[in-house]
């Protein structure tokens, strides 16, 4: 992924050279494309209107002008689309990594570590099914009770197509049997004043 120091270096260089930030983040013959054509355009746009007005049709200074400016704020969005487009590529990267590591430690039987691997996943639970269903593994494998209980119940609510029906209601028994057979009774067992 591009540093910010880096992006907002890149984004002055796109700023002042059309094209140039795109260049300096990896999207050479794109920004080397964008850079020729805009130069191409504002070359013709002051020989037109200053060196030659006389020669060309009135029309032509004009429309060379609007080509620069429309390449000028092409080459803008396109760096920002850019950026934007290699920022959601490594967030998806980072997310499949983790949901990937953490099912591996879940093969494994090691639950802290698949625990450690899926929490920074774990704010995207509320609307990513997987990653709620990944987090609901992980805890009920941890025997986290009430949280697992919860991340099952949100696995339910975003599961519209019943995809994981079977894994909600296997999990939801297993926990409610691990919850009632590990609460103590409030009364000494063979009390029978209560």
């Amino acid at each position: 992924m591009i540093a910010e120091r880096e992006q907002s270096a890149a984004w002055w260089v796109n700023l002042l050279i059309p094209g140039g930030g795109l260049i300096t983040i990896g999207r050479v013959w794109f920004g080397l494309g964008i850079a020729l054509l805009f130069t191409l355009c504002a070359n013709c746009a002051l020989a037109f209107s200053l060196l030659f007005p006389d020669d060309v049709p009135s029309w032509a200074g004009g429309l060379t002008t609007g080509l620069a400016g429309g390449t000028y704020l092409g080459a803008q969005l396109r760096f920002a689309q850019t950026v934007r487009s290699r920022r959601r590529e490594a967030a998806t990267a980072r997310r499949r990594q983790a949901l990937e590591a953490a099912r591996a430690c879940l093969v494994a039987g090691q639950y802290d570590q698949a625990w450690e691997a899926i929490r920074p996943l774990a704010a995207q639970a509320d609307r990513d099914l997987l990653v709620a269903y990944r987090v609901a593994q992980v805890l009920t494998a941890k025997q986290d009770v009430d949280a697992a209980l919860h991340a099952w119940q949100l696995v339910r609510a975003l599961d519209r197509h019943h995809i994981y029906r079977e894994q909600i209601l296997s999990s939801e028994r297993a926990l409610n049997r691990l919850a009632r057979s590990s609460v103590a009774p409030d009364v000494p067992f063979g009390s029978r004043d209560a």
